[in-house]
């Protein structure tokens, strides 16, 4: 068809053309619509294949998980072993958390570190007249419940990055707990004793607790130490030669003078 110039066009045109392009349309938009309908039905065979699969792929993963042994080592370190594998210590560090002071990982290292090694988000809502009509949200359940669900997703990264395991979307390493109250969860893991209920710790133990912190950490844990044995302070939850590891770490790892020590100790 040639194109009609603004000269050559007439009433009657127009008129066709504008009836003709509709039937165009029309037939497209059928064409459209009957293709959109086969990607749906398409899609949704897809999916429930999907599905299948990854249900068999989860009790995979579910299996997996609970063969895991995770125990604390310290504030810094814990330890993770798999079957058939040697024991190996990851540091917060290693475990994707910038700090061993943020609260994610303090949330990891206390729940690990005291039996039975539960945890709960409390009530969701608060009654104040025990009347359901009246009632509103409880914000530590909220802090605590954000918190776990940071922790879940950092796990599923060091995971997935150390063992190459494929996570689906919304996975959580944690389930309600088989014993104790309904609101307290278990992770899926086994958690393991920390490792000083089991034996005694030696001096050079101790030191390593020290080693994954860098010259600013420990410049505050020492700080935090001295204060504990400072012959004011009320505070004793810890052996004083904790105080000396410490000091000793500082000075082979970042060369620490007696003078440098004293200003530490007075910061």
């Amino acid at each position: 068809m040639k194109p009609l110039s603004y000269s050559r066009i007439n009433h009657n045109d127009l008129v066709n053309l504008i009836s003709i392009s509709q039937e165009y349309i029309e037939v497209l938009s059928n064409i459209i619509s009957i293709e959109e309908l086969q990607q749906i039905n398409s899609s949704k065979a897809s999916q429930a294949s999907k599905k299948k699969l990854l249900s068999e792929d989860v009790q995979e993963l579910e299996d997996k998980v609970s063969q895991i042994e995770i125990s604390y080592e310290n504030d810094s370190i814990i330890i993770i072993k798999l079957p058939g594998r040697k024991p190996v210590e990851y540091n917060y560090r290693q475990l994707g958390f910038r700090s061993s002071e943020t609260k994610t990982w303090k949330m990891l290292t206390d729940i690990l570190s005291s039996s039975p090694y539960t945890f709960d988000f409390g009530v969701a809502y608060i009654y104040p007249d025990k009347s359901k009509s009246n009632r509103y949200k409880n914000k530590a359940y909220d802090s605590k419940w954000k918190l776990m669900d940071e922790l879940n997703k950092k796990l599923l990264v060091f995971f997935k990055k150390e063992f190459a395991w494929e996570f689906p979307p919304g996975y959580k390493l944690y389930e309600h707990a088989k014993t104790g109250n309904n609101g307290e969860r278990q992770f899926k893991f086994t958690v393991q004793p920390p490792s000083s209920e089991d034996r005694e710790v030696s001096f050079p133990d101790i030191e390593k607790s020290f080693l994954s912190l860098d010259e600013m950490e420990l410049i505050k844990r020492i700080g935090q130490l001295y204060n504990d044995y400072s012959v004011d302070s009320p505070v004793h939850n810890e052996e004083p030669e904790v105080l000396v590891a410490a000091v000793n770490v500082g000075r082979e790892k970042f060369g620490w003078d007696d003078k440098k020590i004293m200003a530490i100790m007075n910061y």
